[in-house]
């Protein structure tokens, strides 16, 4: 019969394994998330304005920090992470100027004004009334909360050192 004491360490393998595997996982997610949103916005002509320009920033972050989270030391964390909360910010901004579009809108609709003002903002939100999809920028979201949560784990480096 084997100790307890024995089998701890194959249990700490296991689970710096998993966490390995979790942290591959998300860093993939997030690059499927930004080449996403990158297509997504080139099929939509997304470039004819300045504001229009704000997601392609975000997506030019996301990339940088990415590659920052993934062959970058453990100094490079805070950096990720300050990064990936600027892009949230970034895009509940767009979901808000997406909402706002749409509800402006709602105006050349001749039954707009008959309508209460949540339902008018909840059409705007639905995209009932509108073009502008207010849940696109949810992929710049999604990919940056992502990257928050792979800054969480440690590289095989970094896990070894600490076992040391």
């Amino acid at each position: 019969m084997t100790s307890t004491s024995e089998r701890a360490p194959s249990h700490r393998k296991l689970a710096q394994a998993g966490t390995i595997s979790l942290r591959f996982g998300l860093l993939a997610l997030v690059a499927i998330g930004i080449a996403g949103a990158a297509f997504e916005l080139a099929f939509e002509r997304h470039w004819e304005s300045m504001t229009q320009m704000i997601p392609w920033a975000a997506l030019v972050l996301l990339t940088v920090a990415l590659a920052m989270l993934a062959f970058g030391g453990s100094r490079t964390v805070t950096v990720v992470r300050v990064v990936a909360l600027v892009v949230l910010l970034t895009a509940a901004y767009g979901v808000f100027v997406h909402i706002s579009v749409n509800y402006g809108a709602g105006g050349s609709d001749s039954e707009w004004s008959t309508l209460s003002p949540l339902t008018q903002w909840w059409y705007a939100a639905t995209k009932t009334v509108g073009f502008a999809p207010p849940l696109a920028p949810g992929m710049l979201a999604q990919s940056a909360l992502m990257l928050l949560l792979a800054s969480l784990t440690t590289k095989r480096r970094e896990s070894a050192e600490l076992e040391n």
